[in-house]
């Protein structure tokens, strides 16, 4: 059997070796990738840290108060537009769109790049007239775990 010149057998080992170094990549990145998807806390554990806010500690503990959940879990994409949040249909000088254009984005500031959130909404409710109280809303950090913002929202009634 002949054998391939030396130059031929030197670029069989370099494709060989390229090919092996970019099925490693890819493995090692999709077993990143994996783990990204399993360390996010889950929707009964936002619950819990939003708890600890100040604001939702205060609500609670005034008697009275009838309370309801939400949670909405929002990706890092979602996250990520809302940074860079406008008014699209108002017009960019009036006061009250800068205003409501930099509130939003004031909420997601601190949510690190690449991380998603869970946003709790407490409602609170008097037991009286439950169709008075007021929202607050505290995002927390998917990944971490950390409280990142949290705000007295809308009264009613």
């Amino acid at each position: 059997m002949r054998e391939p010149p030396a130059g031929q057998t030197m670029r069989i080992n370099l494709e060989n070796v390229i090919i092996s170094l970019i099925i490693g990549f890819f493995i090692v990145t999709s077993i990143n990738s994996l783990n990204t998807l399993y360390t996010s806390i889950t929707k009964e554990e936002a619950v819990r840290i939003s708890k600890n806010s100040e604001l939702v500690k205060e609500g609670l503990a005034t008697d009275g108060y009838i309370v309801s959940i939400e949670a909405t879990f929002y990706n890092s994409s979602w996250v990520e537009r809302m940074k860079n949040y406008t008014i699209p249909w108002a017009d960019p000088d009036e006061e009250w769109v800068k205003q409501a254009s930099k509130a939003m984005r004031e909420k997601y500031e601190n949510v690190l790049e690449g991380h998603s959130i869970w946003q709790v909404t407490w409602w609170l409710r008097t037991r009286e007239a439950p169709i008075e109280g007021y929202t607050v809303i505290v995002i927390v950090d998917a990944e971490t775990g950390t409280i990142i913002h949290a705000t007295k929202g809308v009264g009613f009634g």
